[in-house]
């Protein structure tokens, strides 16, 4: 999950802080002793998730009588956090990293077997487990697990598409409704591997033939995208969703959530199953994973605070109170289960993308050749061959997304 767009005087200053943030962390690990009775949590929310954090730990705080502090950062100064601070001591006890993060900060994480109990395994599937394990040690526990669904206007698309055919069907006769998550950054791959994985491809082989074939197809699509398809992310392909420029694009559970704040969902706008291809349907695994650094100040109570999260009352009242619905489903028959219908649907076709050291330089070979098929009009075998061949070390990754049920 990303933090939302903002303009560039609010990008600075946000950078400013980021900064500050981290020197921070620097002066307080070398010159100060962390305050024994405080845990400090760095997390990647949004401001208001990070009021209804504050308020979900209250419980947490009375047993323990402590006081939880809640930093709210984005995953990549999270990371960049925990590098700084692993070499000294640190002041932060726990840390959210994206999924995606998760084969570089290994080395910045402690062990967490001896933390996590068989009953609280149960609570997530076995995909969810060994996308955290590394090197056969378990080094994450899932926080708040999402995946992606298509988000449509039920007004203009009333019988939303359910297959690749649908889709390009879609997109021909409403050239400029359909849009990708096209900029230079991850939520490019989350929208591009369900049609890897569906077409038989492999995130791990992108010159293998289902790999291509899914090139191929969106290749078909491309002249069909919004305009605005190379620089949409999350938050701005949401707000054109909200005016009503685009009638489908596929987003991360907070889209829901944003567009029935507006009022805009269910009346306007609701979830799908994000339509099927050649091998099936198929969906990103996201969300955040936590860690305990190397350096954590407080490892003990960061267990502690870890073993507290991972029960079913507790995943039950994250549902319930912050909308995370990684363990839990909506109950059936609610409001939240009209509104996250897509979402409940795409549960048993969550994959996860590799946790390798080198996903950076194979996100970034990914990036490149989808852009080049999408807006370069490059043809797919040649966009992969040259992003493969770009300099840039192959990234070699065991096969790990099985299909799975959360």
């Amino acid at each position: 999950m990303y933090l939302p767009r903002t303009s560039p005087h609010s990008r600075f200053h946000n950078a400013m802080r980021s900064l500050t943030l981290v020197l921070a962390i620097l002066v307080s690990g070398c010159h100060s002793s962390p305050a024994p009775d405080q845990l400090n949590i760095a997390l990647a929310v949004f401001p208001d998730e990070a009021a209804r954090y504050r308020a979900f730990v209250t419980s947490f705080e009375s047993r323990h009588k402590v006081h939880v502090k809640v930093l709210a950062q984005t995953y990549s100064d999270i990371l960049q956090a925990m590098r700084v601070q692993a070499a000294s001591r640190g002041s932060l006890d726990l840390v959210e990293l994206d999924l995606a993060q998760l084969g570089e900060a290994h080395a910045y994480a402690q062990p967490l077997d001896s933390v996590v109990s068989a009953s609280a395994r149960g609570l997530f599937s076995d995909q969810a487990w060994s996308a955290a394990t590394i090197d056969r040690h378990l080094d994450f526990v899932p926080h708040r697990l999402m995946w992606q669904a298509m988000i449509y206007n039920r007004i203009e698309v009333p019988n939303p598409p359910e297959t690749w055919d649908d889709l390009a069907r879609f997109a021909r006769e409403h050239p400029g409704k359909l849009a990708l998550k096209g900029a230079r950054y991850e939520g490019a791959i989350c929208d591009a591997m369900p049609f890897v994985w569906t077409a038989g491809g492999d995130e791990c082989a992108p010159d293998a033939p289902g790999s291509l074939r899914a090139l191929d197809y969106l290749s078909q699509l491309s002249p069909y995208l919004n305009d605005e398809s190379a620089v949409f992310r999350e938050m701005s392909v949401l707000e054109a969703q909200a005016r009503g420029s685009v009638w489908i694009h596929f987003n991360w559970p907070f889209a829901i959530g944003y567009l029935h704040a507006k009022a805009l969902a269910p009346s306007v706008n609701r979830s799908a199953p994000v339509p099927s291809g050649p091998d099936g349907r198929a969906t990103p695994l996201g969300g955040g994973y936590l860690a305990i650094p190397t350096s954590a100040p407080h490892p003990k109570l960061a267990a502690e605070f870890i073993q507290y999260l991972l029960t079913a009352d507790t995943q039950s009242r994250l549902s319930r109170e912050l909308g995370w619905y990684g363990s839990v489903p909506p109950p059936a028959g609610s409001e939240d289960a009209e509104l996250y219908a897509g979402y409940v649907a795409m549960r048993p076709y969550v994959r996860a993308r590799p946790t390798v050291d080198c996903y950076p330089d194979l996100s970034e070979q990914w990036r490149r050749a989808i852009r080049a098929v999408l807006f370069d009009n490059t043809p797919p075998a040649s966009a992969m061959a040259s992003s493969v061949d770009s300099g840039q070390d192959r990234c070699d990754c065991a096969e790990s997304s099985s299909r799975s049920e959360l």
